[in-house]
């Protein structure tokens, strides 16, 4: 039995990266591990983490959960070496920061140090960010495993792609989503990568009814997430068929300019901004097709759970793990990053076509098996074994 910390950025928002720490978290519990989840900031509008059980009763989570900075609302990175050097204000406001990573680290420490067995112990980082403090908090001796949930483009796209390669090269292992992005990190020089993709969060029962005149999308109201792109889509697609309602679950930093955006485009009947769930199962069952405008992505909860339902998915061929989920034209249809002309093309065409949607929801449904929750945990229990020899 192992004593496992899963640390995140934060663990109580409704994002990809907390579903995933939040079900692995409960696959490693299952198992027999010691399962702490450890957020480095608080949110503002936590969710709560409770499972379903068979009956449709709420459960607590089989692990514990913390949080470092509990009074921290998320953290800005440290301000750049020539700013400390030029500007005095800058310079105060790093030492501010030092300090808190500081104090954050000792708090982890100590629920390191708190572990059953000090030899038997493993963390977890699934978030470049959180690795500042993992790294000042873990004692010698304990491995990590770190992770990266983008793809390596998205990584590379921005500053984490440098701060991965700094980070994360001395970890234990460097976990990505898919096989190809973990090629791609190995070329780059990160000769500890590996890939696990996500487990399924939810069952695979399948239970969409392809009648329904329903689009579904759901995710965090941000810019990565593309709603904006969906919208435009969306405009081309129902224009010639009424009827269809596209229905979108979520919230986010973003959700202003995008229900402002649906009004411009004259899209207020068409559209329903439906908030958050805590049931994404029934949410995604009352549609026919799974749409995702995302300009980047990792390995995405979002479609494996769209596919668990049968659900045919449409989306932007944006990331090796979009492409590994749907197969074009056999479970789900793609297009090009970012063109949202061939979105409405692909959406229309399973909008006009019943029987379409019921095969390739039939085949998303089959393909899902291999994220089964058992596999992706016999993966990582491999692998905590070997980073612990």
């Amino acid at each position: 039995m192992t004593d496992v910390f899963i640390v995140c950025n934060t663990i109580h928002e409704l994002g990809g990266v907390q579903r995933w720490a939040h079900r692995v978290g409960e696959l490693l519990a299952e198992r027999g591990h010691n399962v702490r989840l450890v957020g480095v900031f608080a949110v503002r509008q936590p969710h709560e983490l409770t499972t379903t059980g068979p009956d449709g009763e709420r459960l607590e989570p089989a692990y514990q959960a913390s949080v470092i900075h509990a009074d921290l609302y998320g953290g800005k990175p440290k301000p750049a070496l020539l700013s400390r050097i030029a500007n005095p204000l800058a310079y105060a406001r790093y030492k501010r920061w030092q300090a808190v990573q500081r104090s954050g680290a000792a708090r982890l420490r100590a629920l390191i140090a708190a572990a059953s067995d000090p030899a038997d112990v493993v963390v977890i980082c699934a978030q470049v960010h959180a690795m500042e403090w993992v790294a000042q908090a873990t004692p010698r001796g304990v491995p990590i495993i770190a992770m990266s949930h983008e793809s390596y483009a998205a990584a590379n796209a921005s500053s984490r792609g440098r701060r991965v390669r700094k980070l994360y090269r001395t970890a234990a292992r460097f976990v990505s989503l898919t096989d190809a992005d973990a090629h791609e990190w190995t070329r780059a020089g990160m000769n500890n990568a590996a890939a696990i993709p996500n487990p399924l969060p939810i069952p695979a029962l399948g239970g969409a009814d392809p009648a329904a005149r329903v689009v579904v999308a759901a995710g965090r109201l941000s810019q990565e997430k593309g709603f904006d792109l969906l919208l435009d889509a969306w405009h081309d697609a129902v224009l010639t068929r009424p009827g269809w309602t596209l229905r979108i679950y979520g919230s986010g930093p973003d959700q202003e300019g995008i229900f402002e955006q649906a009004r411009t485009l004259g899209l207020d009947s068409s559209v329903d901004f439906a908030g958050q769930t805590g049931d994404i199962a029934a949410a995604l069952v009352e549609g026919s097709i799974f749409a995702s405008g995302s300009r980047a992505e990792g390995f995405p909860m979002s479609l494996l759970e769209a596919m668990a339902c049968a659900l045919p998915c449409v989306a932007f061929d944006c990331a090796p793990g979009v492409r590994e989920l749907v197969h074009d034209g056999v479970n789900g249809l793609l297009a090009p990053p970012g063109n949202t002309e061939a979105l409405a093309a692909a959406l229309g065409r399973l909008m006009d076509d019943a029987g379409e949607r019921a095969t390739m929801g039939k085949a998303a449904l089959e393909s899902v098996a291999a994220y089964a929750p058992d596999r992706i945990v016999d993966r990582w229990e491999r692998m905590i074994t070997l980073v612990l020899r």
